[in-house]
């Protein structure tokens, strides 16, 4: 969660990676920025003022004075006045004061006052446009409430506030998430119309989570700006414009993350995302021969391949007979001179020993 909120912040080409994420952890992340919001726009300003009044039944019995409800008629003794400088009320229940819309001093007051609460015996009207875009003018009558009602009827019930107080804080974040999701579809429309300018094209499931991703920014500066006081719908239209120049910077990144890497730079980062197709040129497909080219030039090869075996058989088997051409040479030469030493001993012999035609006793042979 938190390092899908710091990439969201601080890395534009990591959000190829967080638009692949599953559906169930973007929720999760998109909750969590809501619950951002929730806390600097209702939980951390109401218990600031629940410290600061010292409670609600102490709240009530420091501003809301003594009245009565009895027969359709507010009755508070002495009135009540309070002015400041972004608010003002006024009660008078006497019988000769009526409330008078139309009256300039009425229309002045709502004017000027962000928060204006005028009544008299018949009824209370309230204005309030503290959210900045348009007037909510409410008016309660007496007649419709029970008689007995008192202060003491209110302060009676500040035990069942705190739960109202848990059970609102529910309600409201259940707004404030269900607006976001709202508001991040109207925006995802935006952008995908943005990505095909650009030329990343992707499916409007990874768009709308790039947009809920890309609005971590404005959802954080908006925060503080609740959290120091400055709560106004008007922060809406820059937030939005902020989001869409995050979504197109994100978009650059990626569209220049796809064409290093279809360019084979190793500089790039290389992802295994599938999702996004950025537009680049691609090499043309190569043309496939006919099948009457390929007879031909596999013949050719194999035409090529037997002469090629016939010249290296040729190689091969002609210093194979010039070697035993030689050997037999060699043999002849060895053979020749033994032949000659040979004949000429028989010859030596044959001279040295002449044959003996008669054999007499002085040869020492007796019979």
């Amino acid at each position: 969660m938190f390092k899908d909120f710091r990439s969201a912040l601080f890395r534009l080409k990591d959000y190829r990676q967080l638009m692949r994420r599953r559906t169930g952890r973007f929720f999760a992340y998109c909750a969590f920025l809501c619950l951002l919001t929730w806390l600097t726009g209702f939980a951390l300003p109401l218990g600031m003022f629940w410290q600061r009044q010292g409670g609600v039944r102490h709240f009530f019995e420091a501003n809301i004075p003594e009245f009565t409800i009895q027969n359709g008629k507010l009755s508070v003794p002495g009135g009540y006045h309070r002015e400041g400088a972004d608010y003002y009320v006024d009660i008078n229940t006497d019988a000769s004061h009526k409330i008078d819309l139309n009256a300039q001093e009425t229309r002045t007051l709502m004017a000027l006052k962000s928060v204006v609460l005028l009544g008299d015996a018949d009824q209370l009207v309230m204005k309030n446009d503290s959210g900045g875009i348009a007037a909510d003018l409410r008016t309660i009558r007496f007649q419709d409430f029970q008689d007995g009602i008192s202060k003491e009827t209110l302060l009676s019930l500040t035990g069942y506030v705190k739960w109202g107080l848990v059970i609102a804080g529910v309600i409201v974040y259940a707004g404030l998430l269900i607006g976001f999701f709202l508001l991040n579809l109207v925006e995802a429309v935006l952008a995908a119309l943005l990505l095909r300018f650009v030329g990343v094209y992707t499916d409007f499931g990874s768009t709308y989570r790039l947009t809920g991703y890309a609005r971590t920014m404005s959802t954080l500066i908006v925060a503080l700006l609740a959290l120091l006081g400055f709560d106004t719908d008007l922060t809406v239209y820059p937030a939005v414009v902020l989001d869409l120049f995050i979504v197109a910077r994100a978009a650059q990144c990626m569209r220049a993350a796809g064409n290093a890497r279809n360019t084979g730079d190793n500089r790039a980062p290389h992802t295994d995302d599938t999702s996004i197709r950025a537009l680049t040129s691609e090499p043309a497909p190569e043309e496939k021969p006919s099948g009457e080219e390929e007879s031909a030039d596999s013949a050719a090869r194999e035409t090529e391949a037997q002469t090629e075996t016939e010249a290296q058989n040729a190689t091969e088997t002609q210093p194979a007979s010039e070697a035993e051409t030689e050997a037999n040479n060699n043999r002849d030469r060895d053979a020749a001179p033994e032949e000659s030493a040979s004949e000429k001993k028989v010859a030596d012999s044959t001279a040295e020993t002449p044959p003996r035609d008669d054999i007499t006793p002085s040869d020492g042979w007796s019979f």
